[in-house]
């Protein structure tokens, strides 16, 4: 009879700890919290922690607009933290699975959605030419620990693809191939129709470091987008251009371990 106290007791106490936690507000616990949160800082916060909303958030430096959020319940019991996680920023639309292990690895599930390219092309180095249309994500996964890129796959596709190279050149649009493997990430490129064909090797390493090598064949090979791209890339013998570039994500600035 005692055990069976002892049963119903620690099954009270566990049933009022999580009621405190689903019931918990996000504005109070963000702001327990706000101090230890470098990099990250939220605006208009809604519901609660469990399941809430904020109006404004910024990671990084990226500034993401109508964030809502959903903690999953069986990883936690499985000692890993995962949230899904919504984003209705304008024209940026994004649904996917961010989680946590006990060791510290941040993965990244099930991400689908689609956003313009010039924002995305914001972050990178590479303003010039600038670049418009929209990025379709299609079940893209990601993990990382400490800086350190562990896996990466799933598929990008460009749509509606414009280069404004002195007036606007249209592309037409591309996907790119996303997948892991024991020698690294790589991802290939190839287009879906329209004036240029292509196809490319990318490859991403660990650490962040990436190459591209891709050749460029405009469909009609007198037009003005012929004209663009022997000024921009180097003339191949099969009659395309090639194009190739380099660089380095900042992954140890969104990865860093402890955050």
């Amino acid at each position: 009879m005692k055990r069976r106290w002892l049963r119903l007791l620690l099954l009270g106490v566990v049933s009022w700890l999580l009621f405190l936690v689903i019931t918990f507000p996000a504005g109070h616990a963000y702001r327990m919290v706000q101090e230890r949160t470098e990099g990250i800082s939220l605006a208009g916060v809604d519901g609660t922690l469990w399941s809430g909303s904020a109006e404004l958030v910024r990671v990084q430096g990226i500034t993401l607009r109508n964030v809502g959020w959903q903690i999953h319940l069986w990883p936690l019991l499985l000692g890993r933290t995962e949230v899904a996680l919504q984003i209705r920023d304008d024209a940026l639309r994004l649904d996917g699975d961010l989680g946590r292990t006990l060791g510290g690895e941040l993965y990244l599930k099930r991400l689908q959605g689609r956003l313009p390219v010039a924002r995305v092309q914001q972050l990178t180095p590479y303003r010039v030419p600038a670049l418009e249309g929209e990025l379709r994500l299609e079940e893209l996964e990601l993990s990382a620990a400490e800086g350190v890129l562990r896996g990466l796959g799933g598929k990008v596709s460009w749509s509606d693809a414009v280069l404004i190279f002195g007036s606007p050149l249209e592309l037409g649009g591309f996907t790119l191939q996303l997948q892991s493997d024991d020698n690294g990430i790589t991802g290939t490129l190839r287009d879906s129709g329209g004036p240029l064909q292509a196809e490319g090797k990318l490859s991403l390493h660990p650490d962040g470091k990436y190459s591209f090598e891709g050749l460029f064949t405009p469909r009609d090979g007198k037009g003005e987008l012929a004209t663009r791209m022997a000024m921009l890339g180097t003339p191949a013998e099969s009659g395309g251009y090639r194009l190739s570039f380099s660089g380095r994500l900042p992954l140890n600035g969104l990865f860093r371990r402890g955050e």
